[in-house]
């Protein structure tokens, strides 16, 4: 991670790592999308039903004429009267006289809704009453009809009303629900639950998004930042992503042999050649640090045994786009010798041992002798042996790894496990007695920094594939000349140790 993105994490989260984390969240949580849907749905619906009141509505349209003996010669006169009577017919009918009138015919105190209205340069009126009463809003109109002519007396004179149709009792509410526009409202309540979840989800989210709050959380250095990589530069065969799969000065590749180098530092100081790589959970990305610390010490000249030995969930095979066959289970049940689990790789001076088969009682079968003794024979034959292990939230003991290792990488997904997780993972293997060399922020936004598709290469847990290749592990692969530290030695020879 450059010093300008440094800087502007110091102060705080990323704006375009909470984005990226808003947006992994949605994605993950599309199920809670439907269900607030559903909610959302749901609760317009029951609010529509329980403030609906159903309002009938009573109408009649008729022709008002003045009743003048010239109204059918004079047109001027007509249309005059007709224009004010056009002004006139919407305030008669609300008017507290005809108010008055009905309450006093019906016997009401509350008039129900009235409106009335004319078409445009005509005689024409149409008077309408609304109410929650069906039988109210036709008494009333009929009321209103019947008095019209005697409030309109003091106001325009004489009239004659001539009705021309009138809807009569209403049978049917003129305010029906409609479902169209609740389920529209529904989805966009939805829609906005769902939105507001997801913020404080990322809000509240208790994850590490930088080395920086890492580092305040587990007191261990920072030993590399492996960044994502995009879809379509991903392996073709579906394997996790390698530093020699990239070119020169690509951020994943770089970001590897910079790992590379902390780790060579570290191993000087604590004198660690069995380096066992964990996580706080399934899915940081393990196995591709595995692989890729296995295939960058091989790089340099080193003799590396890879070991997979999450025997649960094998993953180191199918990262290596190998098929399966006997390993680390069968051996240690029995019945094939070391020589015949030791796998030359596709890398130079990189040899793997895949897991095999899964088996449930793993943690049973790595705290067995045999296992203590493999190890240390690896010790011994190679200048590095790097241990896939189970995430630590799932080894049952930590202590039979890590009593065989000299030190521990724990991986860590950028917004990934629980600030806590992580915490537990630290003390866990802290109290197994193996020595934290550091740990490797995985799948981060900060290096190598791209908006389109990216492949995630933290796996997580499947089914993994080992493959057929054979070579003696006690003669063939001991080393004939150089000695170096302790027991170690290392070969001139890259095919033997």
């Amino acid at each position: 991670m450059n010093n300008e993105n440094n800087e502007s994490m110091a102060g705080g989260i990323d704006l375009s790592i909470l984005f990226h984390d808003f947006l992994a969240i949605a994605r993950r949580r599309i199920l809670v999308l439907f269900v607030c849907f559903i909610i959302g749905a749901g609760a317009i619906g029951a609010w529509e039903y329980l403030r609906y009141k159903a309002q009938y509505t009573a109408s009649a349209t008729f022709t008002v004429y003045v009743a003048n003996p010239l109204q059918s010669t004079v047109q001027s006169y007509n249309a005059a009267t007709a224009e004010q009577m056009a002004k006139t017919f919407p305030y008669i009918m609300t008017s507290g006289a005809m108010s008055d009138l009905i309450s006093e015919k019906l016997g009401i105190e509350t008039i129900p809704s009235i409106t009335a209205t004319v078409l445009n340069n005509t005689n024409i009126f149409t008077i309408r009453v609304t109410s929650s009463d069906p039988k109210l809003a036709y008494d009333v109109l009929n009321a209103a009809i019947e008095y019209y002519p005697e409030v309109a007396e003091f106001v325009v004179g004489p009239t004659i009303m001539n009705l021309l149709s009138e809807s009569g009792l209403p049978a049917r509410p003129n305010n029906s629900i409609s479902y169209r526009r609740i389920l529209k409202r529904g989805l966009l309540a939805g829609a906005v639950l769902w939105i507001l979840y997801c913020l404080i989800m990322t809000i509240t989210r208790s994850t590490v998004h930088n080395e920086d709050e890492l580092t305040a959380v587990i007191n261990i250095p920072v030993l590399g930042v492996l960044p994502q990589v995009r879809v379509d530069e991903r392996p073709k065969d579906g394997t996790c992503p390698k530093a020699p799969d990239f070119s020169e000065g690509y951020a994943f590749s770089e970001s590897v042999r910079l790992l590379r180098l902390k780790v060579e530092k570290q191993v000087e100081e604590h004198n660690a050649h069995v380096i066992m790589v964990s996580s706080a959970i399934p899915g940081e990305g393990k196995t591709t640090v595995s692989i890729n610390l296995a295939i960058a010490l091989a790089e340099k000249g080193n003799n590396v045994v890879l070991v997979d030995c999450d025997l649960r969930n094998p993953s180191v095979a199918v990262n290596l786009g190998k098929e399966n066959v006997n390993g680390m289970t069968e051996f240690l049940q029995g019945g094939i010798s070391a020589n015949s689990i030791l796998n030359k790789s596709d890398y130079p001076n990189l040899y793997v041992v895949y897991a095999g088969g899964p088996a449930a009682n793993s943690a049973e079968l790595l705290s067995r002798p045999v296992f203590k003794k493999f190890i240390e024979n690896c010790r011994k034959s190679f200048d590095f042996t790097i241990l896939d292990t189970p995430p630590v939230s799932l080894l049952v003991d930590a202590a039979d790894l890590a009593s065989c290792a000299d030190g521990a990488i724990l991986t860590i997904r950028q917004n990934y496990a629980a600030k806590a997780q992580i915490l537990e993972s630290a003390e866990i293997l802290a109290e197994s007695g193996v020595p934290l060399l550091g740990s490797v922020m995985n799948h981060t936004m900060g290096v190598g920094r791209h908006y389109g598709g990216y492949y995630g290469y933290g796996y997580g847990y499947g089914y993994g594939y080992g493959y057929g290749g054979y070579s003696s592990y006690y003669g063939e692969h001991r080393s004939k000349s150089g000695k170096r530290s302790g027991s170690r030695r290392k070969s001139k020879d890259s095919d033997s140790v």
